[in-house]
């Protein structure tokens, strides 16, 4: 079964064993209002039947064969890996539009976003854009190029908007106009990213960052990147991890030092590019137990050692007391670093 709406005719093509049905209702452009349409596909018997809002179109056909579904179920488009396949079918670009409510066999609603094994340019949030009434209507359309060429190139568009285009070849016994075709611009690098609103540490070398989704994208985010700078030192990211789920907007960044004071950033990516915000948002990381203790050294005299050893290569904090063994037992509790064993 395919579902397919072009040039403003919705076209129902089913195919059961060696038989073929197709249905075609004509709605023109009645559904380029702004507003929700209700699609309605039914195969009852020998009956194939299509219903948008109010228009409705079947097609009867004594040889079709009961419809068992036992493949996955495509919405919006087929994958590239298998369009080879369903060459019969003449494939389309994938659907530009919104959808909700989407329905199986009078059951319950389909949650699109939970269901779904994959999704591949689809923004699960709702509708990108509320003007689809002036993106495809025919009637108020714009002249691109007159002339004899038979390629132009068009500025001064929006990005990551659907355009509807077609071509009236004339002359002097008249004038045909083409089917039309629909194009969507690419999307553009983020504007004013917003800097991480939420940062709490889970422990010395790992925090949580929490942000909103910025609201100046137009497109789709591909991921996110989270970066931690070190307060008053270098310009280069101390470690950086990229989230590829652009649906969380919460992340952990690790590989971060105790004790040490963070400027955290965030970075949103379209396909067009990356914008890191302006702002950092800073955090303290907590201390941890040193690391690299030193072993004591000792200088021989007569009746006693005079012992002393260096702080620890990575204290991760401020060193408040040392413990000096002698034979397991401590002989020694303080923050100094030198001790008279007599």
């Amino acid at each position: 079964v395919q579902i397919e709406l072009k040039s403003g005719i919705l076209n129902i093509f089913l195919r059961t064993g060696i038989v073929f049905t197709q249905v075609d209702l004509w709605l023109g452009l009645s559904y380029c209002d702004g507003k929700w349409n209700e699609v309605t596909v039914n195969k009852e018997g020998s009956v194939i039947s299509a219903t948008m809002n109010e228009l409705r179109e079947q097609a009867l056909e004594p040889r079709v064969q009961q419809l068992k579904v036992n493949s996955p179920v495509y919405v919006g488009g087929i994958p590239p890996e298998i369009q080879s396949f369903y060459r019969e079918l003449g494939l389309e670009q994938g659907f530009g539009g919104c959808m909700k409510d989407v329905k199986f066999t009078r059951g319950a609603v389909v949650n699109l976003a939970s269901v779904s094994s994959s999704a591949v340019r689809v923004n699960l949030d709702g509708c990108l854009s509320t003007d689809s009434a002036v993106n495809c209507r025919g009637n108020d359309s714009i002249l691109v190029y007159r002339g004899k060429e038979q390629s132009v190139y068009e500025s001064a568009l929006q990005p990551f908007t659907e355009y509807l285009y077609r071509v009236v070849a004339l002359h002097e016994g008249g004038s045909v106009s083409s089917a039309w075709t629909h194009a969507r611009t690419r999307e553009s690098v983020p504007q004013n990213v917003p800097s991480p609103s939420r940062v709490h540490s889970i422990n010395g070398y790992s925090i949580e960052v929490t942000w909103d989704k910025p609201a100046g994208v137009i497109g789709v985010i591909e991921k996110y990147i989270l970066k931690a700078y070190e307060v008053d030192g270098p310009t280069v990211p101390i470690t950086s991890a990229e989230l590829a789920d652009a649906g969380m907007l919460t992340g952990v960044l690790r590989g971060l030092h105790p004790f040490t004071n963070y400027a955290v950033t965030l970075t949103a990516c379209t396909l067009a590019g990356c914008t890191e915000s302006l702002h950092a948002l800073n955090i303290s990381t907590p201390q941890e137990a040193p690391e690299d203790v030193q072993s004591p050294t000792a200088v021989s005299y007569p009746t006693f050692l005079l012992m002393s050893w260096s702080p620890p290569k990575t204290p991760n904090g401020i060193i408040t007391k040392y413990t000096l063994y002698k034979n397991g037992i401590p002989i020694y509790s303080g923050n100094g670093t030198k001790y008279v064993v007599k």
